[in-house]
């Protein structure tokens, strides 16, 4: 009889360990397929749009707003008449989180660069143009790739000039990067700096 029971015992032992066993294993696949990448939730954000210009009247009404994560567009959204907006989305190991607008009287221009946030619920404030940060030296420092080089003032004119350069295989290119100026047209913008190497107004 006793015999009996500690084959039970040992039997019962051995489907606990097989279904652990597979329990284990199943979430070790899954991680594999899934990359390890873990399960994040969507990112909410309530925005405002408010002006750096001692000019107030900036027109906020139906500005389009929209984040970009590694060259790709995230999510967007539309502006009230007060400049609010609330967007959406679910980050991806994106290395940032650039965020820009565009609409009546403004071309597209980057207003924020954003590599983690605090929480999934957010309520954030956006300039126009975006707040410039300058390093120790006094230069303007991009707000996507940090850096002060390839970053120029942007010079509004009548006549802007651009300059081409043909390289050794013939083929020629065009830049409006003139005389350490990146060369606007007449129609003023927010926009006061420019990053050749992001290729963003901010």
């Amino acid at each position: 009889m006793q015999g009996i029971d500690t084959k039970k015992t040992i039997v019962h032992q051995a489907k606990k360990i097989l279904r652990l066993s597979i329990y284990i294993s199943t979430i070790f696949i899954s991680l594999i397929l899934l990359g390890f990448k873990p399960l994040i939730n969507p990112v909410i954000i309530t925005g405002h749009l408010k002006t750096n210009l001692k000019d107030n009247s900036t027109y906020f009404d139906n500005l389009l707003v929209f984040v970009k994560g590694d060259g790709k567009i995230l999510a967007k959204s539309f502006t009230d008449s007060k400049g609010d907006f609330q967007i959406t989305f679910t980050p991806n190991a994106e290395k940032s989180f650039d965020f820009y607008c565009t609409g009546l009287g403004i071309d597209t221009l980057l207003i924020a660069s954003v590599t983690t946030f605090e929480s999934d619920i957010l309520e954030m404030t956006f300039y126009i143009p975006g707040k410039l940060n300058r390093n120790v030296f006094g230069r303007v420092v991009c707000p996507i790739c940090r850096r002060t080089n390839n970053v120029y003032k942007i010079r509004y004119g009548d006549a802007p000039v651009f300059i081409f350069k043909t390289s050794k295989s013939g083929d020629t290119t065009y830049s409006p990067i003139y005389k350490g100026k990146y060369q606007a047209s007449c129609l003023r913008e927010p926009a006061t700096y420019y990053c050749d190497r992001d290729k963003v107004k901010f």
